[in-house]
């Protein structure tokens, strides 16, 4: 009995030996993190916010942003449980944007509006500036903000530019032109919602004329002449001319600004000259308008010619050329010119009218009288004398 007994105890001793000699193995830790909170918004201007990051001790992590407008400012990486602190920048664009930073794993969603449309206002300074009647220049400043942009425009025709657009803040130059007229005028220069407005005085020392143009030159053929006299609204004036030929049409008379026209006719005899004498109530009388013609120079090659009684054929050259020759192109050809017989028993032959240098032919009929006749030929101012003997 007592040998049983010992060898239980020792069994039991050995077994308590042999459990006593292995260590307790602890439990492996969950490195899964959570994220506190999971989404962040900001408006466009940007701002800072921080993650709570819940996780097991001995745990390590790091995080990293998805885009250079998200950056991490504090708690880039950790063990366990920590925070990440991060900066949004402020979004440059109209339209919204998104991002992430992960952390351990996990995402935190970022989103960002995009920033403000900026609302363009525009103030002027001055708000306006009054002239005197005579030319001038002129400035204003536009105060707006930088990425506005703006253009200046005028609602006059003498009221111009030399600087009339910008971005921001800026400076409109104008021009303002000299006031022909005898009462006062105004316009405006108009910069998005605001106006500026220009005041200029009249010309109240009397009417002021000027008549363009004055010299007018011509070649043969007719022609249609316009002059433009420029004054005031409320000056009168006159045209006519001095000489017959020259036929006003339109404005021998107007106030104010206006046309003359005159109608010249085709100068085929030798130059010509004459004026339209446009006048206006004043001291000065007013200005001379001059029309210059040019016209054609003739010779013949026969001054006389003598037939007998029993009539015939006969036939001179004409030799022209225009004055000035400039007109007479490069044949000298454009001078027209008719032959013309002033007795009966004279016959032109050569088809009328003619231009250029050409023949006149001709036919004298039998004279049945016993007396000797005269008669002529014409060709513009040179004459041919025909003279044929009687029975």
């Amino acid at each position: 009995m007592r040998i049983r007994a010992w060898l239980v105890l020792t069994l039991i001793g050995s077994m308590a030996v042999a459990c006593g000699s292995k260590a307790p193995t602890e439990p492996t830790p969950s490195c899964t993190a959570t994220l506190a909170p999971a989404t962040q918004t900001f408006d466009g201007n940007g701002g800072t916010a921080a993650v709570t990051v819940s996780m097991a001790a001995g745990c390590s992590w790091s995080a990293a942003s998805s885009g250079g407008w998200i950056t991490v400012t504090a708690g880039g990486s950790g063990t366990g449980a920590g925070t990440v602190a991060y900066a949004v920048s402020a979004n440059p664009n109209t339209q919204g944007r998104n991002g992430t930073l992960t952390i351990a794993g996990q995402v935190h969603s970022v989103s960002q509006q995009g920033r403000a449309a900026t609302v363009c206002s525009y103030a002027l300074s001055p708000a306006s500036a009054a002239y005197g009647k005579d030319a001038a220049d002129g400035t204003f400043a536009v105060t707006s903000p930088a990425d506005c942009t703006w253009t200046a425009s005028s609602n006059a025709s003498w009221l111009t530019f030399t600087a009339d657009r910008g971005t921001g803040n800026g400076t409109v130059s104008y021009r303002v032109a000299r006031n022909l007229e005898t009462v006062d005028r105004a316009a405006a220069i108009t910069v998005g919602d605001q106006t500026f407005t220009v005041r200029q005085t009249g010309d109240t020392g009397g009417c002021q004329y000027s008549v363009a143009p004055v010299d007018v030159n011509l070649c043969m053929a007719g022609a249609t002449v316009t002059t433009t006299v420029t004054t005031q609204p409320n000056c009168t004036w006159t045209a006519s001319a001095d000489a017959s030929w020259l036929n006003v049409t339109n404005g021998s008379s107007g106030t104010g600004t206006g046309v003359v026209t005159v109608a010249v006719p085709d100068n085929y005899d030798a130059p010509r000259g004459g004026t339209i004498l446009v006048r206006w109530p004043t001291p000065t009388l007013g200005q001379n308008v001059r029309i210059a013609q040019a016209g054609c120079r003739y010779a013949v090659s026969k001054s006389a010619i003598a037939f007998v009684a029993a009539g015939g054929s006969g036939t001179f050259d004409v030799i022209q050329q225009s004055d000035p020759t400039e007109c007479g192109g490069a044949t000298q050809d454009r001078c027209v010119w008719s032959a013309v017989a002033d007795v009966p028993w004279i016959t032109i032959t050569s088809g009328m009218p003619r231009s250029g240098d050409n023949p006149v032919s001709f036919v004298v009929s039998s004279n049945a009288g016993t007396d000797a006749r005269v008669g002529t030929i014409t060709v513009r101012d040179k004459v041919v004398l025909i003279t044929q003997a009687g029975k």
